[in-house]
């Protein structure tokens, strides 16, 4: 995913940081960073992926087989509009409104499909960093403003998109993959599922979805 402002791809923040950070901006700066390490996790095992994973350099293999069978070949389908449209009316719909929260905030998919799994972990990792770098310089008199813009983009988005999507996909993975690294992986994407929808104070309903 790329941006004219700035690049999804830039270093993750600096840990060292951290100690002069509020309470609140500790915590964005953790869930910024486990956006972009789901993101990267779920993105095809090559260079940039084992850039992130070194640890996992000597299963590169088998972790390329698995994603081709899993991913590639549709056992699991990492694309949100595969698991929640029912017609092509719905899905131009959905792929239609995923584009316009990119658009509004300067992004675009690079070479994958605006609901891929991996496009939408990025753009909330991007919504992060935004608002982020704005209360870094407050010296705007709207930047508070502008985080606002970006704290509800982000609970909208993950609402309405993200959530949805990742659940249904995190749960097949993990019925269909007896690979280590994808169902571990799926399961703390559930987990961080479960604690954003504590972030953003959504109550689960009596059924627990």
């Amino acid at each position: 995913m790329t941006q004219r402002e700035m690049s999804t791809e830039s270093a993750l923040p600096d840990a060292s940081d951290t100690a002069v950070l509020s309470a609140e901006a500790k915590i964005n700066r953790e869930r910024m960073c486990q956006y972009k390490i789901l993101a990267v996790a779920f993105s095809y095992p090559d260079n940039s992926f084992f850039g992130h994973f070194p640890d996992l350099l000597g299963e590169k293999q088998s972790l390329m087989a698995e994603y081709d069978r899993l991913f590639r070949a549709g056992i699991v389908w990492l694309y949100g509009a595969e698991h929640l449209v029912e017609n092509e009316f719905q899905r131009a719909n959905i792929l239609s409104d995923i584009m316009g929260f990119y658009t509004a905030f300067g992004l675009e998919p690079d070479k994958e499909r605006p609901d891929s799994i991996t496009c939408e972990l990025e753009f909330m990792y991007g919504l992060i960093f935004k608002a982020d770098r704005v209360h870094q310089d407050l010296v705007a008199g709207n930047a508070e403003d502008k985080i606002g813009v970006c704290r509800d983009a982000e609970k909208k988005f993950f609402t309405e998109h993200l959530e949805p999507a990742a659940k249904l996909i995190a749960k097949k993975i993990i019925s269909e993959s007896k690979n280590s690294f994808y169902k571990k992986t799926a399961k703390e994407l559930l987990a961080f599922l479960k604690s954003e929808k504590k972030q953003f104070g959504i109550v689960a309903v009596k059924n627990g979805k």
